[in-house]
């Protein structure tokens, strides 16, 4: 059994997987007071995993906090933490400095490129939204980043007099209120975003969404899609079973 911890930059997403199958993934949020505790209180039931693996895009005082936790609740357990290199399982990255890919996207892609062959183009619509081209053969064309969902209504109530933010129901359409259009115009640009990307790409190129806002945007685009919330627990998982057989 492994444990799958996923740490993004406001929730932690985790799984089990057992027998080389994920179960249900959960998901919190960390800048929660109590929330090592609670988290603490549901891992006591799992059992005792082979290994750990862990993906963080967060400051280093909660994946610290996390590897403790960890580390008491199961002393044996093994720590997978990958890291994003110049190539692993087939897949080659674009960047110049690889190092600095960020290791959910660099999970994403390995994912990808084992569990959806061909050209793929990996959107994932988080905190911050990540375009990433990868070819059948593994090659990484490069990527796209640009503020999520939420962080593009904060920046509007931020630096905009008279605006409150709200949950208002993300859609494609003309707004005749304020934070319909707000939402509206925040969801647009994120599909726009999608769409141009895949518009640059050759003929041929399928579009593969992850994330935790990518239900929320999956309606609103207008190019058929492949939906997958959990691409990089399975990232972590291929590197558990490296890390397994090594």
């Amino acid at each position: 059994m492994n444990i799958l911890l996923d740490i993004g930059n406001s929730r932690l997403k985790w799984a089990v997987e057992q027998q080389g199958r994920l179960l249900e993934s959960q998901a919190c949020d960390y800048r929660r007071p109590e929330f090592l505790t609670d988290l603490g209180q549901a891992w006591q039931t799992i059992g005792v995993p082979r290994n750990a693996a862990i993906a963080s895009v967060s400051d280093k005082q909660v994946f610290d906090s996390l590897v403790r936790l960890v580390q008491t609740l199961w002393p044996q357990c093994r720590l997978v933490i990958p890291q994003a290199s110049r190539s692993a399982f087939g897949v080659n990255s674009a960047y110049e400095q690889p190092e600095k890919l960020g290791i959910d996207r660099w999970l994403a892609m390995i994912a990808a490129h084992r569990h959806y062959p061909g050209n793929i183009c990996i959107a994932d619509c988080g905190t911050a939204v990540t375009v990433d081209a990868l070819q059948a053969d593994g090659r990484h064309l490069g990527g796209l980043i640009c503020p999520g969902l939420k962080l593009m209504k904060q920046a509007l109530v931020a630096n905009t007099a008279d605006l409150a933010f709200t949950d208002r129901v993300y859609h494609t359409a003309l707004g005749a209120a304020t934070d319909a259009a707000i939402a509206s115009g925040v969801c647009m640009a994120v599909t726009g975003l999608i769409a141009q990307a895949l518009h640059k790409l050759d003929a041929g190129y399928r579009l593969l969404l992850t994330g935790g806002d990518a239900a929320c945007i999956a309606p609103s685009l207008t190019v058929p899609y492949l939906l997958d919330p959990d691409l990089v627990l399975k990232g972590l998982s291929i590197f558990c079973r490296e890390e397994s057989s090594s």
